[in-house]
């Protein structure tokens, strides 16, 4: 199975941190500017979703799609060089170079971090879970004389015909709602000996807010994809506003009904906190330990929320912004790297000749170009053990290129700044290529390399001198490990040897 290129990673991890950085920094002065209120729910849930959203759809576009988003166009590359029948006598004697073992490249060692992080932060969201799950089967009901008033009662009524079971924990936590194992509203047992009845009514109508709005399955599944984006800081801090935003509005649902309670709410709110405060509370969805949000919470409580909501003209604005900006940020983190390797050549490959292997494209109309582009070698201590012409031996016609002897998995590097055409197992015509990169440089250049073990580069993606783009391997018809180097100007095949240091 093929894995991802080191540009994938690379670009995706770049955008997802660019993207939530923006979302985050536009998202707070977009909120004081236009004077929204902090339990503005869907405004902060739209920024999470616009940090979030563009980066997997793009990583899972660019993972399922065969081929470039955009091709190339036509006008500005020139057609793949056409794959010549490659012998192998200068490949021979480098034969002993095999190695057993090749280290890792850099996308695989990327590849291995991003799974251990996300496999450690899965983990404990599935932990939180589990000890929820326990605590949740812990508790006790509540029995009916148990409730100190006729507010609390009737408000476990409510709950229990809608199938919600208010249940007790012997532990000091905060009262908490959740829908799994069962719809549950769990109080500590102090809450039901220390508040009175009007408080326990209003923390029974808030965390029934949380349950009817369906917010501890949200919060569940972006606690998820929080963890799928676990290198993403940003997303915690956007995570943290949706949740405070949900506290307020359930807050404000719970005091709609008893416009006189803010006080007695507010001081049943921080009698629980210090209830808590000595005990761990288990990673519920509804759990947050902001102390400005604490501060918050209760300045609403005591005098309500002045801010003004938001339009539904801005509302329509502020949504078809999100949506288009998400578009195009998509669009470019799929567009800007191809993802596996042995990936097709795209659109480049569409202006390879598909005549016999045997025959020489024909050249474009001739034209002029200047040496231009400086060229260094593509390894770091190169050995040349096959020349450009040789013939004789295993080799069907002359060699067009030239063969540097190295060790299976070592470093390829790129001899001048380009675009890649081709990086693919399966080039057009050439099976004996095995795997091959092809790298536009401008001005009439090109180079070519074959026998890769794997590539390191996306099509359509610009390179820099010195930068890897793949490893040497054996792939293709070889006798050994080595490095096959073509290189054409304006469509023909010269020595490269002239033109490396």
């Amino acid at each position: 199975m093929s894995v991802p290129t080191l540009g994938f990673w690379v670009v995706h991890a770049a955008g997802a941190l660019a993207g939530g950085g923006l979302a985050w920094a536009a998202g707070q002065r977009l909120h004081r500017w236009l004077g929204l209120s902090h339990a503005a729910y869907g405004y902060w849930l739209g920024l999470w979703l616009l940090a979030v959203m563009p980066v997997l759809l793009s990583a899972a576009l660019a993972l399922c799609v065969p081929g470039p988003l955009v091709a190339l166009p036509s006008a500005l590359i020139m057609p793949l060089p056409v794959p010549l029948d490659l012998g192998d006598a200068g490949a021979a004697s480098a034969a002993h170079l095999a190695s057993a073992w090749a280290p890792p490249s850099a996308a695989t060692w990327l590849g291995a971090l991003y799974a251990i992080g996300a496999g450690a932060a899965l983990l404990r969201v599935l932990v939180g879970t589990r000890r929820t799950g326990r605590l949740c089967r812990a508790t006790t009901p509540i029995a009916t004389a148990a409730w100190p008033g006729p507010r609390s009662r009737a408000s476990a009524r409510r709950l229990r015909a809608a199938g919600v079971a208010c249940r007790v924990s012997a532990l000091p936590v905060s009262p908490f709602a959740v829908r799994w194992p069962l719809p549950l509203v769990v109080l500590p047992a102090t809450a039901l000996d220390q508040l009175d009845d009007r408080a326990l009514c209003l923390i029974l109508g808030h965390e029934a807010a949380h349950l009817a709005r369906r917010d501890p399955q949200r919060a569940g599944l972006m606690a998820v994809f929080n963890a799928l984006l676990w290198f993403n800081p940003f997303l915690l801090r956007i995570s943290a506003r949706v949740q405070l935003a949900t506290e307020l509005r359930c807050d404000a649902h719970a005091l709609a009904g008893d416009a006189q309670g803010g006080r007695e709410f507010a001081t049943a709110y921080v009698r629980t906190l210090r209830l808590s405060a000595a005990t761990h509370t288990p990673s519920t969805a509804l759990t947050h330990r902001d102390l400005a949000g604490h501060e918050l919470r209760i300045r609403h409580m005591l005098h309500g929320d002045a801010a003004r909501p938001l339009s539904r003209s801005r509302q329509a604005a502020l949504l078809g912004s999100a949506l288009l900006i998400g578009g195009v940020w998509m669009v470019v983190q799929a567009g800007a790297a191809r993802p596996l390797h042995g990936s097709s050549i795209g659109g480049a490959a569409a202006l390879a000749s598909t005549t016999n292997a045997s025959q020489v494209l024909p050249l474009p109309p001739p034209r002029e170009a200047p040496l231009g582009v400086q060229f260094q070698s593509p390894l770091a201590s190169p050995r040349i053990t096959g020349h450009f012409g040789d013939s004789g031996g295993v080799r069907q016609r002359p060699h067009r290129g030239t063969d540097f002897g190295a060790r299976t998995g070592t470093p390829v590097l790129a001899p001048a700044d380009g675009r890649v055409m081709a990086a693919t197992s399966e080039y057009p015509d050439g099976p004996q290529y095995g795997t091959v990169v092809v790298i536009d440089h401008g001005q009439g250049w090109q180079t070519l390399y074959a026998h890769l073990q794997g590539v390191d580069v996306a099509v359509g993606q610009q390179v820099q001198a010195g930068e890897q783009i793949a490893r040497v391997g054996s792939t293709g018809r070889v006798t050994g490990p080595h490095l096959h180097l073509e290189m054409l100007r304006n469509g023909e095949r010269v020595d490269p040897q002239a033109y490396l240091p």
